[in-house]
């Protein structure tokens, strides 16, 4: 990586850190319009949109991120770890340690991620699995594939991999909230309550956990007035 190409991957991660992500992307799309093909400005465009709350945007750069990739050992470099706007990537790149020198799963999994978010959960499903067969049993990777089953309706099955994803990192505080979540797609507010009150005491200020957290208020005032039953679906806890 050429030293230009470094300072600015680090002044757009400067920007992210400082949660500047419409500077970021502004920055990016310049760099990228002067480097037209540069696999690591492409992929953290790809990031910076699913950061930024745009996951339908980030499909395309990520997309071609992952035909793209650096094959050369001399052009592989992993991605720096940051502290990410976002607690979906923040927490991925917590768990990534030194799993692979080829970081192409890298963008499986954040292609999967902005697949699920835009609720296309067939081709979230299949870059999923490509990045855990790339970099088997990382907790973050497993506890999306079974957040998506979960949200597809496929709820044993995702309970069963949210469990994993826990076995393998107990202070996962995403994958206790999707226990939770699922809990709440059947009103069942006991269940719901005991996994998402353990998400809170490990990560109180997750902005994902506290959405869910709400949702179970809302569930719990509903209950007092009329009798424990669903009041969300996967598809409205998602677009809400």
């Amino acid at each position: 990586m050429s030293p230009e190409l470094l300072n600015q991957i680090q002044e757009i991660e400067e920007l992210m850190n400082l949660g500047e992500m419409d500077e970021a992307i502004a920055l990016l799309m310049k760099y990228i319009s002067q480097n037209p093909k540069n696999y690591h400005l492409i992929s953290l465009l790809g990031e910076c949109h699913l950061s930024n709350g745009e996951p339908e945007k980030a499909i395309r750069p990520l997309l071609w991120a992952t035909k793209n990739h650096p094959k050369s050992q001399d052009e592989l470099q992993e991605k720096p770890i940051k502290e990410s706007e976002d607690n979906l990537v923040n927490q991925l790149r917590r768990s990534v340690g030194k799993a692979s020198l080829d970081g192409s799963w890298v963008d499986h999994y954040l292609l999967g991620c902005a697949y699920g978010r835009c609720m296309k959960y067939l081709q979230g499903t299949k870059h999923l699995n490509i990045a855990d067969k790339m970099n088997p049993n990382n907790s973050e990777i497993i506890r999306n594939i079974g957040w998506i089953k979960c949200m597809n309706k496929n709820t044993p099955i995702g309970r069963k991999l949210l469990r994993r994803a826990i076995n393998i990192d107990a202070n996962n505080a995403l994958a206790h909230n999707d226990m939770g979540a699922s809990y709440l797609f059947e009103g069942k507010i006991y269940e719901a309550g005991e996994w998402i009150n353990k998400a809170i005491k490990l990560d109180p200020d997750d902005p994902f956990i506290k959405t869910t957290a709400e949702k179970l208020e809302e569930l719990q005032a509903y209950s007092t007035l009329f009798g424990e039953k669903p009041i969300t679906t996967p598809q409205e806890f998602l677009q809400e």
